[in-house]
């Protein structure tokens, strides 16, 4: 199973899980059976550079109503943990204690609107494709 975590910093197995998914500046893909892994800088942006090769993600919190269903259409569970390092999240996986999440709160739980054409503040941009065509974030605020 190919598992996706985001990681404040690359180091591995020992790298610290990031609480927000959208704001990780790496992600690692971990397969959690020969335990070998691959690490990717997503400084520009977590959601569009998330492989699309995953099985799991496990994340501490902070993953957008939008990406998240994303990921669930496409048969990514997405499981729940404390903010620890790599290894200690896939011992937990491994053990069954994870919980997987089955919804999320608007946007990783935090309000906003959407008062302006463009807004970005959540990360939606304002609902809208580049191309100007409608997009949603998943969240309540349309």
């Amino acid at each position: 199973m190919k598992i996706c975590l985001p990681v404040s910093q690359l180091k591995g197995l020992e790298s610290k899980i990031t609480p927000s998914f959208r704001a990780t500046p790496a992600l690692l893909v971990v397969d959690s059976n020969s335990q070998q892994f691959q690490e990717i800088d997503v400084s520009s942006s977590a959601c569009r550079a998330t492989p699309n090769q995953i099985d799991a993600i496990i994340c501490a919190g902070g993953i957008g109503r939008g990406q998240f269903n994303g990921l669930r259409r496409r048969g990514v569970k997405v499981f729940l943990t404390d903010p620890t390092t790599v290894a200690e999240a896939l011992r937990a996986f491994h053990a069954q204690s994870l919980v997987e999440l089955h919804d999320v709160e608007c946007c990783g739980g935090h309000e906003h609107t959407h008062p302006e054409k463009n807004h970005t503040g959540c990360g939606c941009n304002g609902h809208q494709n580049e191309d100007g065509t409608a997009k949603s974030c998943g969240c309540s605020h349309q």
